[in-house]
């Protein structure tokens, strides 16, 4: 049994809470969740993104399926309309796939699962938005050395490196990535598409919103916000809430720049 009794969470669409199945919003259509089984099919996966956050998750779905965990997804193709880190991929697969630059090339799309393997929160959040509007289904990748509080909400297409820490009631928005040894407390919220860079912290009832970023090493305070489209930089402690479109740095964080956020329909 692996720590916290999580092992390779399924796809979806909506928001799943560990052990139980998660009503999504009219928007997203609704699965159960699923947990591991050696009986369960293997997946077909598309990876939007080829470099560097997509060797890494190629990496992390190797250790699922060396360890026995997971549910069987393989790439099938990359979607990238820049380089891919074709040879690398290749290395650690062991298997050719098939790379494209838009997601409308990808053929069968309704019998396979997609995943963003971009690090940039922007990005993410509009490809995520595409899947969307496409109707695709989104993986989730937690890996099972990852701790998740039963009570914690995972949304889909979430990805969640090891030695992560999610605590109770933490609930963590769709197209979310969380890297090695971030610390998510108790009530803390994190909206679609944020990215938290390895060894960030988030005390209990802090808020991220749509597509905000976290650097290597900060920390936001207990019932702190972080703006949408917001960056905070590494190292720095954001010790009261920050807006929409800035740049913060230090400790105390403060704004060193902002620009302006428009905001669409979220799903």
């Amino acid at each position: 049994r692996c720590r916290g009794g999580l092992r390779f969470i399924g796809a979806g669409h909506g928001q799943m809470r560990r052990g139980a199945p998660q009503r999504g919003t009219e928007s997203r259509p609704r699965i159960p969740c699923q947990t591991y089984s050696s009986h369960l099919m293997t997946r077909q996966l598309v990876m939007c993104g080829g470099g560097s956050l997509a060797v890494e998750v190629a990496a992390l779905l190797h250790d699922l399926g060396a360890c026995g965990r997971g549910d069987g997804y393989f790439i099938t193709d990359v979607v990238a309309p820049g380089p891919v880190r074709t040879a690398d991929l290749i290395s650690i697969c062991s298997s050719p796939f098939a790379t494209h630059t838009d997601i409308s090339s990808v053929s069968d799309r309704d019998q396979k699962a997609f995943i963003v393997c971009t690090g940039d929160p922007t990005i993410r959040h509009k490809v995520y938005r595409e899947l969307v509007s496409m109707d695709l289904t989104l993986a989730r990748i937690v890996h099972p050395m990852a701790y998740i509080a039963p009570s914690a909400v995972i949304g889909a297409g979430a990805i969640i490196y090891p030695g992560v820490f999610v605590g109770p009631f933490v609930q963590l928005g769709a197209n979310v990535v969380l890297h090695a040894q971030v610390a998510v407390h108790h009530d803390a919220r994190l909206d679609a598409s944020v990215v938290l860079s390895p060894g960030a912290l988030l005390c209990g009832h802090t808020v991220c919103g749509t597509a905000a970023f976290l650097g290597t090493g900060a920390s936001i305070l207990p019932k702190m916000r972080l703006g949408a489209y917001s960056k905070l930089s590494a190292g720095s402690v954001l010790r009261r809430p920050a807006g929409d479109g800035c740049l913060l740095h230090g400790n105390p964080a403060t704004v060193r720049r902002t620009w302006p956020v428009a905001f669409e329909d979220e799903t």
